[in-house]
C-alpha cells in the first residue's frame, strides 16, 4: 500500500508539474479591473491590504517592512456566567493601539468551540439568535478599530471545525455573514471568511450575497508532497475567482524557513527513544505510545478523535497530519522547486510570489504567515518542530530575517533596479550560509554532548 501511494504520489507530482504553467490563464480575470464590488472592497479598505499574522507592537519594524494590517483572532467576549472577558477587553485595548499608530485591524471572530464551551451549540437551531447576537455586538463594539472582519477561521481543518461537520460549519459562518453584512454597509468595514477546504466555497455559494470577499490560506510546499510549483498560488486563486466571482484576500500564506527529512534508521531511533522498536510496535502498543507523546499532541488527537483505531491513529501519526510533527522533520519532497526550508528559500518564496499575487486585479489583499518565529509548536508543543515555529519574518529575539527584507520589497509601492535586485540576492545567499553554519555548529556541539566530550552548557561560538 505505501508502494502505490509512493508511485501514485510521483505520478500525480509529474501530472501538476506540467499542468500548472499550462493552466496558468486560469488565473487571469480581465473584468476584475472594473468589476464594482472588486473596487468597493478596495476603496474600502484604502488599496491593497499589506498584512501579516500575529504581529507584535513593534511599529517601526511594521512600518519597515510595508505592513499597513495585523490580522488577529477575536477572544470570545463572555466568560461563562454571563460578564464581559477581562482577555476580550484587552484584546480590544490592544487593538485600538494598532489603529491608533496607522496599522489596520483584520480580525477573525472566534471558533464553533469557544460558542459550545460557553453554551450555545451552533448546531441547535434555538441558539441562532444568541450567535447572531454576538455577532452583532462584534461590529458595534469594534466601530472604529477593525477594518475588516473574517468570519471564524478555515472550517474543514478538523482541529478547527470539529465537532461540527462541513456542512454545520457552512450554517455557522452563513448566520455570522447574515447579519454582520447589514450591520456593516454604511461603513467602510468589509466581512468574509476563509477557506482551506475549496468544498467551503462550492456550499457557501448560496450565501454569496452576504459577503464582501472570500479569503484563501495556501501553503504549497509545506505540508504535502504532491505539488512543487510556485505557480499554484495564481492558478488557485484564479479558479476560486471563476467559481465565486467574489473578490479575494489571500489571508494566509508562507514558507517555513527551516527542516529537513529524516531517514528511516533516523526515524527509528526517535521512536526508541520514546520506548518502542518501530512504528508497528507504537501501533500495537497505541494507548501506551499515546501517553508517551508530548503532552500537547497527545491531548489533541485524544480530544479530536476519541474513536479513531489504533491502526487509524498509526496512520495519523507517522503518515498523515502528525507525522512532521512527531517526527520534527519534513519529507525530502515536501517543497517548492527552486526554494529551500532555508532563510534564504523562505525570502525568495516571498520575493519571486508577491509580485505575482499583485498583478492579479481580483486580489485584495495578502497576509503573510507570520511575524515571528516561536518558541514551540503550537500543535506538539515541540521547540525543535519545523512544521509551526520557522514562519517568521523576525527570529525569537526580535532580529528581521532575509524573508522581512523580502516582503518589505514586495509590499513596496517603488520600483527596484537591477543593482539593488542583485544585491537582495547575495544578502538571501550570505544569510543562508550563516544559518547554515549555526546549524552545522549546533549539530557538532549535540554529537559532542551525546559522547560527553564537553558539558551540554558550552556552547560554540556562531
Amino acid at each position: 500500500m505505501n508502494l502505490k501511494t509512493t508511485f501514485l504520489t510521483r505520478i500525480v507530482s509529474v501530472l501538476l508539474t506540467f499542468l500548472i504553467p499550462l493552466n496558468l490563464w486560469m488565473s487571469f480575470h480581465p473584468g476584475a479591473k472594473i468589476d464594482p464590488n472588486v473596487k468597493e472592497v478596495l476603496k474600502k479598505t484604502g488599496g491593497f491590504m499589506k498584512g501579516c499574522c500575529h504581529t507584535n507592537q513593534d511599529y517601526d519594524l511594521l512600518e519597515g517592512a510595508n505592513i499597513g494590517w495585523t490580522r488577529k483572532d477575536i477572544p470570545f467576549p463572555y466568560n461563562k456566567d454571563g460578564s464581559m472577558s477581562e482577555y476580550y477587553l484587552s484584546w480590544k485595548k490592544e487593538m485600538k493601539q494598532y489603529h491608533d499608530n496607522g496599522i489596520k485591524v483584520f480580525a477573525i471572530t472566534p471558533y464553533p468551540h469557544d460558542y459550545i464551551d460557553y453554551g450555545l451549540d451552533p448546531r441547535k437551531p434555538e441558539n441562532r439568535a444568541a450567535i447572531q447576537k454576538i455577532a452583532k455586538f462584534f461590529v458595534k463594539d469594534l466601530a472604529g478599530i477593525v477594518g475588516a472582519f473574517q468570519i471564524t477561521n478555515e472550517m474543514g481543518i478538523d482541529r478547527f471545525t470539529l465537532p461540527l461537520n462541513l456542512d454545520e460549519a457552512v450554517d455557522f459562518i452563513a448566520m455570522h455573514a447574515e447579519v454582520m453584512y447589514k450591520e456593516t454597509r454604511k461603513s467602510n468595514v468589509i466581512i468574509g471568511y476563509n477557506i482551506a477546504n475549496p468544498t467551503v466555497a462550492i456550499k457557501m455559494l448560496k450565501y454569496s450575497k452576504w459577503i464582501d470577499y472570500i479569503g484563501l490560506d495556501l501553503y504549497i510546499g509545506c505540508f504535502e508532497e504532491f505539488v512543487h510549483d510556485i505557480n499554484l498560488f495564481p492558478v488557485l486563486l484564479g479558479i476560486i475567482r471563476g467559481v465565486s466571482q467574489k473578490p479575494l484576500i489571500l489571508c494566509e500564506f508562507g514558507y517555513i524557513g527551516y527542516g529537513e527529512a529524516l531517514s528511516k534508521s533516523e526515524k527509528t531511533e526517535l521512536i526508541n527513544g520514546y520506548g518502542f522498536k518501530n512504528e508497528t510496535d507504537a501501533i500495537e502498543n497505541m494507548d501506551e505510545f499515546l501517553d508517551e507523546l508530548p503532552p500537547d499532541m497527545s491531548r489533541e488527537i485524544e480530544k479530536l478523535y476519541p474513536d479513531a483505531s489504533d491502526e487509524e491513529l498509526g496512520e495519523m501519526i507517522f503518515k498523515g497530519e502528525y507525522a512532521n510533527h512527531f517526527y520534527k522533520s519534513l519529507p525530502k519532497n515536501c517543497k517548492l522547486y527552486g526554494y529551500d526550508h532555508t532563510p534564504a528559500g523562505q525570502a525568495k518564496f516571498y520575493r519571486d510570489l508577491i509580485p505575482k499575487l499583485r498583478k492579479l486585479d481580483y486580489l485584495c489583499g495578502a497576509f503573510v504567515y507570520c511575524w515571528a518565529d516561536s518558541s514551540h509548536c503550537y500543535v506538539c508543543g515541540q521547540a525543535e518542530c519545523p512544521v509551526e515555529t520557522g514562519w517568521g519574518l523576525i527570529d525569537g529575539k526580535g532580529n528581521p530575517k532575509p524573508a522581512y527584507y523580502a516582503v518589505r520589497d514586495g509590499f513596496s509601492d517603488a520600483k527596484k533596479s537591477p543593482i539593488q535586485a542583485a544585491a537582495d540576492k547575495i544578502n538571501d545567499s550570505i544569510a543562508d550560509l550563516n544559518a547554515k553554519r549555526v546549524e552545522l555548529a549546533d549539530r557538532i556541539r549535540d554529537k559532542f554532548e551525546n559522547f560527553g566530550l564537553f558539558a551540554k552548557s558550552a556552547k560554540f561560538k556562531k
